[in-house]
């Protein structure tokens, strides 16, 4: 299981009979998020990375549907994209467990009333056979969430403005369906797990020179100070709606 930071944990068959109560997919990947002062924004698209040279790997999610008959199981679309190869594929995410937060944090940061945890999916992705160069992708998402005083759930934000934030952690591994290779793909929400040199920023994910002309040269360009017009159609290729 993926580590959890700012906080301990600890096994919970409550929390895991819990949440079969709830539509987990507010949670996965909301569209927007809060902080700690309620302020509203909109989750940025994932982070992620294929092969031991840290080539840019970009998913996105289309529909994230709870099963009719399995409360745990999560049916998933979506596209990826390596360079210019972008590929359709479907899935599932299925809970595997739930843990608590032994810590004190919710109480730290000011809400004594709320109550975090984690969620672990397996996940599967099957990526359009059809397609030239695709494959298959197996690993674990854990999923830091909170329970308000209303025991509504929500995706935990609170320490948004935290260096280092991140949520959604993925780690795992895509096979090519032609070949068999095995490469390591890990993604995540503001940070991706396991990165190692790759990302260099301290409050922020920020791209390594070494590694810009592996698919990261134009998310490194709309962090630019020296050219406004470079930096501002950087932003523009970062924000395009690439999987539709």
């Amino acid at each position: 299981m993926s580590n959890h930071l700012n906080g301990q944990v600890t096994s919970s068959k409550t929390l895991y009979e819990k949440i079969s109560k709830y539509d987990l997919s507010t949670v996965i990947f909301p569209d927007s998020i809060c902080d700690d002062n309620n302020d509203k924004f909109i989750r940025p698209e994932l982070l992620g990375y294929i092969g031991s040279n840290f080539q840019r790997f970009q998913i996105h999610f289309t529909t994230i549907v709870r099963s009719i008959t399995n409360p745990y199981e999560y049916k998933i679309t979506g596209k990826t994209k390596v360079r210019d190869n972008i590929c359709s594929f479907t899935g599932t995410m299925t809970v595997s467990e739930a843990t608590n937060d032994s810590s004190d944090l919710m109480e730290e940061i000011g809400f004594p009333t709320y109550t975090r945890g984690f969620i672990t999916f397996l996940v599967q992705i099957n990526e359009d056979k059809t397609h030239a160069g695709s494959g298959f992708i197996k690993g674990e998402l854990t999923t830091d969430i909170y329970f308000d005083d209303k025991d509504s759930i929500h995706y935990q934000a609170l320490m948004l403005v935290a260096d280092g934030f991140s949520n959604n952690q993925f780690e795992g591994t895509w096979t090519s369906y032609q070949t068999g290779i095995l490469k390591k793909c890990n993604w995540g929400d503001f940070r991706i797990p396991d990165s190692k040199d790759l990302d260099g920023g301290t409050a922020d994910f920020y791209p390594m020179e070494k590694y810009l002309e592996n698919g990261w040269r134009n998310y490194y360009n709309c962090m630019s100070d020296d050219d406004e017009s470079k930096r501002k159609e950087a932003q523009r290729i970062e924000e395009s709606v690439w999987w539709k």
